[in-house]
């Protein structure tokens, strides 16, 4: 029985695959005698046209005929008996044949033989015309003077009677020739007929053939669509499950995420305080262990959110040069901590900015990098870029990017199973690497979802070879910065000074804010819960509130809808601080709340929000508002830009790059050596993560030859960078390629 499952299984395919191919070859040649009949009926039309219009000629003809026995009739009566309506009679006939010629000549102008007897017949009737004007005018002569033997000797000298029957004889000719060409014409509509008629048939009987393959068919389909609907429903309950694992693990990575926020938000703090190489290395591996944790946290959230379907894609104007590049920089410590090399090349014929989505494509090649320093242990990894217009749409780029590795490689059985979830291949070497064996699994999928392909190459002790391939990406007129960028440091100062209120009813949540506004000139509240938030909202009166959402007593949107409904609160701007892991959450919170971040948080995403509420140009407080620190958004002081400004303000230093004969002479052409080597080269390539690079050695020169103005500009252009303010980077190189022979604030 067991044996026999396969046999039966195979059968049922071929019967069922016969039976397919039946229909489908039926359906073929209905279509083919259905083309044809269509094809055959407008031929008929066509000769039935012909014909038709033959018989109107032979009508015309007919009519011709007809006129110029009327016409000669008519004349002869009237020289005979000249009576004026005879002569009446006689004209119009000959108007009448004129008329005809012409009409005979308009339908049959696609004959060469017609036209050649309608041009003698135009010629004889002319002549007829001549002949028929002066006898006319004799009769009417005879007539006056009583003479009655002239016009009857004018028609018996035969002169009339020729060209009369030289009109008849050729009207007798092209009578001949329609007849001719309606035989032929009727001809083909006879044949025409019988072919439809034939067709007709075919197809009739195919469609009575393809109809009881139809039944069969639809007999069998109806077993197979229960089935299919047992598998929707299992598939159904999968996803319901799907659905309950995502929010089951959201909640899990809300839980994680708070704790990681002051994991995060303290180290971060005491990397800008502790100096002892030892302790330095302490936190490094703190910071470590919690990206790796937070690496997989994210990785199983967006496993969960591409099972689900709920993973969205954000396409935006990328420069794939400067992604791959900080993508493989990232690995520089790695890699020069194993001995091994980096490498990054790019074919630059082609290369353009292109719609993408570059947070979903860096996790693609951060996990392909990743992937490639663990297992390399001497020798390089290697990054190729290279794009190529797509195929007939200039508008497009087909997009390649390798990464090639001279690492362990993997074994042949292992290199399809690497791409399944949890999946871990052993490595030749024998040695273990840490990892989860979901980053393949997920560029996998992200590749799917952007239309793209991912392949392997690999030879054991050789190394690997990874090769992205993203067709037909749409060409970008700009290129769009990332929204939250991360930065070691951030100068909060450069915004004007805000009171900021931080609620969350975790204590070292509430610390990490204060810790990264601390020794700027922002004031810095707190409170315990949502109740204590309004309570305290309401007594100092914040430019911004930094709300936490999961609160007792009163939760974030209760708390924001109080500090809303105060009139007295009209110009507090809230800002959700959130561990949701939720995507639909997000877009809601956007949209209810003047701003989001999401914990754990870097100092660059709190700029970021406090800049964005600023550059909107601040809360707008009522006019009998004193609060100092609402003054700072709200009304100018001497000295202050008005509120329209605000935004310029921001990013602009108080002061200028200052007096130029208080440095030394030495520092000055220290600084003009790596102005003119370097400065130009990056305003011209305008590449953002060189540009930051160049900031903090600009800050590290500065600060050993005491250029105090040259440092704070430094960090102004490396926080514009860091942000992707592409008009802010200009205005500030080209502030330092003019310093110190000309200072632009003065």
């Amino acid at each position: 029985m067991t044996d026999d499952a396969p046999r039966l299984a195979r059968d049922a395919l071929f019967r069922h695959r016969a039976n397919m191919g039946l229909l489908a070859l039926a359906f073929a040649v209905i279509l083919i005698t259905s083309f044809f009949s269509v094809h055959s009926i407008d031929a008929l039309d066509d000769s039935l046209d012909r014909v038709a219009h033959t018989i109107k000629v032979k009508q015309a003809i007919n009519d011709l005929v007809l006129s110029s026995w009327k016409m000669e009739s008519s004349g002869i009566r009237y020289m005979i008996d000249g009576r004026a309506d005879r002569r009446a009679l006689h004209e119009a006939s000959l108007e009448s044949m004129r008329t005809q010629i012409e009409s005979i000549g308009r339908l049959t102008s696609d004959n060469p033989t017609q036209r050649a007897n309608l041009e003698k017949l135009q010629l004889w009737y002319t002549s007829l015309v001549k002949r028929s004007r002066v006898s006319m005018a004799m009769k009417a002569e005879a007539l006056a003077e009583g003479d009655t033997m002239g016009p009857i000797l004018r028609l018996r000298d035969g002169r009339g009677e020729s060209i009369t029957d030289r009109l008849h004889f050729l009207l007798d000719e092209i009578s001949r020739e329609e007849d001719r060409m309606l035989a032929i014409r009727q001809a083909s509509r006879d044949a025409l007929i019988k072919q439809i008629t034939a067709t007709l048939l075919i197809a009739n009987s195919l469609a009575l053939v393809a109809g009881l393959l139809g039944f069969l068919a639809l007999r069998r389909a109806q077993r197979e669509s229960e089935n299919n609907l047992r598998a929707e429903l299992r598939a159904l309950r999968a996803k319901r499950a799907a659905e309950e694992k995502s929010v089951f693990l959201a909640n899990v990575s809300h839980e994680i995420r708070t704790p990681m926020n002051a994991i995060f938000g303290f180290s971060q703090l005491l990397g800008d305080k502790v100096r002892d190489p030892q302790q330095r290395e302490w936190l490094q591996s703190i910071r470590h262990s919690a990206n790796v944790l937070l690496d997989l946290i994210n990785d199983v959230l967006d496993l969960s959110k591409m099972e689900a379907g709920k993973l969205a894609l954000d396409p935006r104007g990328t420069d794939l040069r400067d992604l791959t590049g900080e993508a493989l920089a990232m690995f520089e410590p790695q890699a020069s901590e194993k001995g091994i090399t980096l490498s990054q090349h790019v074919e630059g014929a082609h290369m353009c900015a292109v719609q993408v989505d570059p947070h979903r494509l860096r996790q693609v090649l951060i996990n392909l990098m990743s992937n490639a320093v663990k297992y390399t242990e001497r020798g390089g990894v290697s990054v190729e870029l290279s794009m190529r217009p797509s195929a007939g749409d200039d508008t497009r780029r087909d997009v390649r990017i390798s990464v090639r590795d001279t690492g362990t490689g993997i074994l042949p059985e292992q290199q399809d199973a690497i791409f399944e979830a949890f999946h871990q291949a052993e490595a030749p070497d024998g040695l273990q690497r840490q990892g989860t064996g979901l980053g393949l699994n997920i560029c996998r999928r992200l590749m799917d979802m952007m239309d793209g392909r991912i392949e392997v190459d690999s030879r054991v002790g050789e190394g690997s070879l990874f090769v992205l391939h993203l067709p037909g990406l749409p060409v970008a007129d700009e290129v769009i910065g990332p929204r939250d960028a991360d930065i070691e440091s951030v100068n909060f100062d450069l915004l004007p000074p805000l009171q900021v209120l931080v609620v969350d009813d975790i204590a070292w949540n509430a610390e990490v804010a204060k810790g990264y506004l601390a020794d700027s000139h922002h004031k810095v509240h707190t409170a315990s819960d949502g109740l204590e938030g309004v309570a305290a909202a309401r007594d100092i009166r914040p430019d911004v509130v930094l709300m936490d959402l999961r609160m007792p007593r009163m939760d974030g949107f209760q708390a924001r809808d109080a500090i809303r409904a105060d009139p007295a609160l009209a110009g507090t701007a809230v800002v959700a601080v959130t561990a949701s892991s939720l995507s639909r959450d997000a877009m809601q919170l956007r949209r209810s709340f003047d701003g989001y971040i999401r914990k754990p948080y870097t100092p660059m995403q709190l700029y970021s929000a406090l800049e964005a509420i600023v550059s909107r140009g601040g809360p707008q407080a009522p006019e009998s508002d004193d609060t100092p620190g609402r003054d700072a958004l709200t009304r100018p002081s001497a000295g202050q830009a008005p509120p329209s400004d605000m935004a310029a303000r921001a990013t602009t230093p108080a002061v200028g790059l200052g007096d130029v004969e208080q440095f030394p002479e030495e520092a000055l052409e220290e600084w003009r050596a790596i102005r003119d080597n370097e400065l130009t080269t990056l305003q011209s390539r305008m590449r953002f993560g060189e540009i930051g690079s160049f900031a903090l050695r600009v800050r590290s020169l500065a600060e050993r030859l005491g250029l105090d103005p040259l440092a704070h500009e430094a960090d102004a252009l490396h926080a514009a960078a860091r942000r992707f303010e592409v008009a802010e980077v200009k205005r500030r190189m080209d502030t330092l390629s003019q310093w110190p022979e000309h200072d632009p604030h003065e």
